[in-house]
């Protein structure tokens, strides 16, 4: 049997990604089942257990792979902007300005389906925890850090309270948008949410 080369394995386990993701959208995280994923990436069981283990680890690593890389371009990104508040204003871009597709939507609503779910479990829910502490929370609360140091945001404003917020109200309007989608005003809401942001932070 001839020898399979590392980034042939990469590709597939990509491949093996990109499928469970379509497959959690279209069906939801809790429904979907293994034998789904099999069916949606159209390779073997045999192939995907090679890789993953369980339906929470192959998720897992999606959304880590994803997150890791959000968090490394948007350093990269950040490299050029020397204000705190402009950061906040871009990220808060890329969410208002996201095409508002059915895709968008199911990668929500997978999003939330497994975080509540990982709520009820308690390795899975600690895993989670500490992934929104140590990835999205410290990501904003260091950029807030950043802004009361140069004089922008106020004081007294808590830094970790702050990185929270922002992150709940991203959650919450997103979560509104994926069961109300086309009745419900996205990018309004983000506009207004943005400003009321800016207001509890700004000087």
């Amino acid at each position: 049997m001839p020898k399979v080369s590392d980034d042939y394995k990469e590709k597939k386990r990509e491949q093996l990604l990109e499928s469970a993701l379509k497959c959690f959208g279209e069906k939801g995280y809790q429904a979907a089942t293994m034998d789904d994923i099999v069916a949606y990436s159209k390779t073997s069981k045999g192939l995907i257990y090679n890789y993953f283990k369980s339906k929470e680890e192959l998720y897992l690593s999606l959304m880590e792979e994803r997150t890791s890389k959000s968090f490394k371009q948007l350093s990269e990104r950040f490299t050029a902007i020397d204000s705190a508040k402009e950061k906040i204003r871009v990220l808060f871009s890329i969410y208002k300005e996201r095409p508002q597709t059915s895709e968008w939507r199911n990668i929500i609503s997978v999003h939330m389906d497994f975080w509540i779910n990982s709520a009820k479990q308690d390795k899975l829910g600690e895993i989670m925890k500490n992934r929104y502490k140590e990835q999205y929370r410290l990501f904003m609360a260091d950029i807030i850090e950043e802004g009361k140091k140069k004089g922008e945001f106020k004081k007294e404003v808590s830094s970790e309270v702050a990185g929270s917020l922002f992150w709940a109200m991203i959650d919450g309007i997103c979560l509104h948008y994926s069961v109300v989608a086309e009745d419900y005003a996205y990018t309004e809401h983000f506009e207004t949410a943005e400003e009321m942001y800016m207001n509890y932070l700004l000087q």
